[in-house]
């Protein structure tokens, strides 16, 4: 729990949190961006900023205080599909009350009911 006080990010690539994970998904690295493309709109308060030919940069705002959080995701070739990885990152403060993870989970949670 202190964690949450004490981080503003939340990441698969550096294990910040033991639930929060690489993703797999069926397909190339260009079918997976438009996978994530097709789930954003779906969730409340998020927003794709910008797409690249590895990945993407959205935004999600908390509904209370309207704090904007920047979350990555790239991907890389694995196996007959690609791994997501995910980065989602606080502009301010120090810690994110769990936010972050929540950022991550519920994104992957929508592309999980996608796929």
């Amino acid at each position: 729990m202190l964690i949450w006080f004490t981080r503003n990010i939340a990441s698969t690539t550096t294990g910040t949190h033991a639930d929060v994970r690489p993703l797999e998904l069926p397909g190339n690295i260009a079918d997976s961006i438009k996978q994530v493309e097709r789930a954003v709109p779906q969730l409340r308060c998020w927003k794709v900023v910008s797409t690249s030919e590895t990945g993407l940069h959205l935004t999600r705002t908390t509904r209370v205080f309207r704090f904007v959080d920047d979350i990555h995701v790239t991907f890389a070739p694995h196996g007959t599909g690609c791994l997501a990885h995910f980065e989602s990152r606080s502009r301010v403060g120090v810690g994110d009350l769990g936010q972050n993870r929540r950022n991550i989970l519920e994104l992957q949670q929508a592309l999980r009911k996608a796929t």
